[in-house]
């Protein structure tokens, strides 16, 4: 029961990664201060004050760029990296097997990478046309966006290392909402005339070819 409740804990903590990279492992940094949680001594530099101020810093500047619809649209793709490479380490430092064992370390490095990938990529397919259809029309609701995600991880971040159970019904639910608003928002999306791809209604200028719309 424990090995599972570790496991749970550390797939909440990967799916937090593919919300927003850094709050996972920072969590971690902190929960190693508690008397609840300790890190291995291969992951003790995750709770060392210089690396968690750099971490808070990644945090802040994540948050900054997503809230910023031009940004937000180049890191998208980018942000693969940073995010399944945070959801092996949380994965990793949380099951705590990783050593000199090639096995442990892919398995680890598939299960904790590929979590926070997938997590980012039902992410992307949210923030994508919820862009098209509201961020560029309001600046703030992109702020409001990046501010949830971080909430979001931090979510499952907390709930992995107090109640384990709490953060996969977490993500479960995360899912079945995604599934909804990408349906919803996909139903307020218009053809192009020019490509066929679903644009803004009302949109002046396709954002996939640039032709503009309502032209003879």
């Amino acid at each position: 029961m424990e090995s599972l409740m570790t496991y749970m804990a550390a797939f909440g903590l990967a799916s937090g990664a593919g919300a927003k990279a850094f709050i996972p492992v920072l969590a971690l940094g902190a929960a190693h201060y508690t008397p609840y949680f300790e890190l291995s001594d291969r992951f003790l530099w995750i709770s060392n004050p210089a690396v968690m101020v750099v971490l808070g810093v990644m945090v802040v500047l994540e948050i900054v760029v997503d809230a910023h619809p031009e940004l937000g649209r180049w890191t998208d793709t980018v942000q693969y990296l940073p995010k399944m490479t945070a959801g092996f380490i949380a994965f990793a430092a949380m099951v705590g097997t990783i050593d000199d064992d090639f096995a442990a370390l892919a398995a680890s490095g598939l299960l904790g990478a590929g979590t926070a990938g997938g997590v980012h990529f039902v992410r992307n397919a949210i923030r994508r046309p919820f862009r098209t259809i509201a961020e560029d029309l309001h600046e703030g609701i992109g702020k409001v966006a990046s501010v949830t995600e971080a909430g979001v991880s931090l979510s499952l971040a907390g709930s992995a290392l107090v109640v384990p159970p709490l953060s996969v019904l977490l993500v479960c639910g995360l899912v079945v909402a995604a599934v909804a608003v990408v349906r919803t928002v996909g139903r307020r999306r218009v053809a192009c005339g020019a490509c066929g791809q679903p644009i803004r209604p009302g949109a002046l200028v396709c954002v996939h070819c640039g032709a503009e719309q309502g032209q003879p």
